[in-house]
């Protein structure tokens, strides 16, 4: 695909890291600071400002596939994708910081000015971190719209029933399958005989009511209120408070330094949100929160620092769950690593979702999987693929088949199921082996096509010989 993107910016260098592999990735930017960033990647680079109209032309976006306008001011980022409109097709990604512009576009003004996508990544952070703290026990979440399908990882820590187990010794109910597995930097596709040890992160899909199962034996304090502390009252914080305000089993304590926001806070939230005045990084202040006792603890103020260190403070003081967000997404391994159980980031968020909007093989947002480890990827079956069994296939390593779409249907699969011609199947990959599944479905219909041939010329001989005897 042919791809402009407007701004220099981390997270347009982000989108250049995973775009320029595959894609034809041209790239505004004025900032002698950031067009000095920008020399490590391969990338046509143009100097200037992306709302000028001669900028665009040399850019050549009236033959782009897409626009991802992501400069540091919302402005800019507004007028070019109008601008873009005017001379080009392209698609236009939309990146704004404030609430008011996110409003404005998303509702009918934008659809009247033909915006294809505004992207606000604190408030998509802010709706992904609800969804897992409303799964306790899980470390991320996904709903597959309109499909009966859910995703749940779990990172298995000291006491979990599942340490030292096998798979199969869990007896994961029928329409639930486990896909993958991370240790440390391994990528293992699991299978019956696998052992979970600790710190291993493991996924499951499966259908709407197995996967409740599964949340309940994941569960560690089955059917209790959750006590949630927010620290960081800012966009993100509020729209996470917003969300959780909604589920009636969830007390949430919101923690703000400054006044004036946190009387916005207290005007905006409801009463079932208790707005706390203090700084959330003070030790003295955290102990009084009794952490032992919180369920999870939420670190999501502006700095990567006071979030690194609240996250110490929570996990010495024995919260059971600790949330942080890093700004920079190279701080998010390093949090991990330091034991941190979910380690979140607005930017890399961001750009998952738009590289699936504008990708042509993934099917959904949250498609790749710690930091491009693994992914899901979606293969139409060809359309001469003899009916077979998944048990009679033998798969490449590292790859498994996780939920198959027939018309309006889908399943997910085990052994005895047949995938047939042009059924959709998704399948869960280690990210190095990108590319076998696809090549593997046409080689087996390839080969069944050969098959199905010779057995004919040999009936047709065996016919033949039958009439000349």
């Amino acid at each position: 695909m042919k791809i402009v993107i407007s701004g220099g910016t981390e997270i347009g260098q982000q989108f250049a890291n995973t775009l320029t592999v595959h894609n034809d990735v041209k790239i505004i930017e004025s900032d002698f600071k950031l067009l000095k960033q920008l020399e490590k990647f391969d990338l046509q680079v143009f100097k200037g400002n992306p709302t000028e109209l001669s900028i665009l032309h040399a850019a050549e976006v009236e033959k782009a596939d897409a626009f991802i306008a992501c400069t540091d001011s919302d402005e800019v980022n507004v007028i070019s994708c109008l601008a873009v409109k005017q001379i080009s097709k392209a698609q236009t990604f939309c990146f704004v910081n404030k609430d008011h512009y996110f409003e404005t576009f998303a509702g009918e003004l934008g659809e009247k000015l033909a915006i294809d996508k505004i992207i606000w990544p604190e408030k998509l952070l802010g709706e992904q971190i609800a969804k897992i703290i409303a799964i306790p026990g899980a470390i991320d979440v996904k709903v597959f719209e309109h499909e009966d399908l859910k995703l749940l990882e779990y990172k298995l820590k000291s006491g979990s029933f599942a340490i030292g187990k096998k798979l199969m010794d869990l007896k994961v109910p029928r329409g639930v399958l486990a896909v993958v597995l991370f240790r440390g930097d391994q990528v293992i596709i699991p299978r019956g005989p696998t052992i979970l040890f600790k710190d291993d992160k493991i996924i499951f899909m499966g259908h709407e009511k197995p996967m409740r199962e599964i949340e309940e034996r994941f569960n560690p304090a089955p059917g209790k209120n959750l006590e949630i502390l927010i620290i960081g009252g800012g966009n993100v914080g509020y729209i996470l408070a917003k969300n959780l305000e909604t589920f009636k089993h969830v007390h949430v304590r919101l923690v703000e330094k400054n006044m004036a926001q946190c009387r916005f806070l207290t005007e905006n939230l409801s009463e079932r949100v208790l707005v706390l005045n203090a700084d959330g990084t003070d030790g003295n202040f955290l102990k009084s929160q009794q952490l032992d006792m919180c369920d999870c603890v939420v670190a999501v103020t502006g700095n990567d620092e006071r979030n690194l260190m609240t996250a110490m403070h929570a996990k010495l003081l024995n919260a059971k769950k600790i949330i942080t967000r890093a700004h920079s997404v190279e701080n998010t391994d390093f949090f991990d690593k330091l034991g941190i159980d979910v380690v979140v980031s607005s930017q890399l968020n961001a750009v998952l979702n738009v590289n699936k909007l504008i990708s042509d093989d993934s099917i959904d947002v949250f498609t790749i999987f710690e930091k491009g480890k693994a992914e899901i990827k979606e293969v139409k079956v060809p359309e001469n693929f003899p009916p077979t069994r998944l048990m009679d296939l033998r798969f490449p390593d590292g790859v498994v088949v996780a939920a198959v779409r027939r018309g309006s249907h889908t399943i997910v699969p085990c052994g005895v199921d047949k995938i047939q011609a042009d059924d959709i199947i998704r399948v869960f990959l280690a990210s190095a082996n990108k590319g076998l599944m696809a090549d593997f479905l046409i080689n087996v219909a390839r080969e069944a096509a050969e098959k199905a041939e010779q057995d004919a010329e040999a009936i047709k001989s065996e016919e033949k010989q039958k009439s000349e005897s």
